[in-house]
């Protein structure tokens, strides 16, 4: 049995390497007495396998992982067993049984859609905004391995909206994280900086979600299962 499975990384736990996510979730589950699958070989290791790494410093509503089985397990117990035993700041949102030979989430996922929580108005954030969008090109320097690479991401950048709360503006940025362009927060931190939002008034940054694009659709990757 194979599961694809949605889960939100809190705030609390934004500094948490991947090796850290992996060694915290294979922990959750023998607690939880999850009947996990094992690979072969000397070390037979737990039938995990992430999606897209959470950049460390940003925290994720909607993170995913796929886990084999050994045997048939309910979807909703498995949730409840799960969230009984992880952390207040790590929980799982939802999941489901997905066919053996499904695409793996690396393979799928191609986009994803990162917020930014700013201390301000959304009128004064139009113009930011308007300017992000009408840029035939975006040059930034590259962060992470092609940190020494000029790169024009605004090909990458899908779609930007504004939702106003009571004290402030969530700014979410809808990317592209494919292997041809792959938009990285920082990156865009940096350009919503550049075209003039002050950074002391940048609240909180996360993931919102991470998405399979086909056309001018968005799915998350329980919705998108072959």
């Amino acid at each position: 049995m194979r599961l694809r499975v949605e889960y939100k990384v809190g705030p609390e736990l934004r500094f948490l390497g991947n090796l850290d996510m992996i060694n915290l979730m294979k922990r959750a589950l023998r607690r939880a007495d999850i009947p996990y699958a094992l690979g072969g070989g000397y070390n037979p290791n737990v039938k995990l396998s992430m999606g897209t790494v959470l950049p460390v410093g940003v925290w994720g509503e909607r993170e995913y992982f796929d886990l084999e089985l050994k045997e048939y397990l309910q979807p909703n117990e498995f949730i409840s067993k799960m969230n009984n035993t992880l952390p207040d700041n790590l929980k799982i949102n939802q999941c489901m049984e997905i066919n053996a030979k499904a695409p793996s989430l690396m393979k799928i996922i191609n986009s994803a859609c990162y917020s930014i929580v700013v201390n301000d108005t959304k009128k004064n954030l139009e113009q930011i905004v308007s300017q992000i969008i009408n840029s035939k090109e975006i040059k930034v320097q590259g962060k992470g391995k092609k940190k020494n690479v000029i790169k024009d991401i605004r090909p990458g950048i899908y779609s930007i909206n504004m939702l106003q709360t009571k004290d402030s503006v969530i700014i979410n940025i809808w990317v592209s994280t494919g292997d041809e362009i792959n938009v990285r927060y920082d990156e865009l931190e940096t350009v919503i900086i550049d075209f003039g939002l002050n950074k002391d008034n940048i609240v909180d940054l996360f993931r919102y979600g991470n998405f399979v694009k086909e056309g001018n659709y968005f799915y998350n990757p329980l919705e998108k299962v072959k």
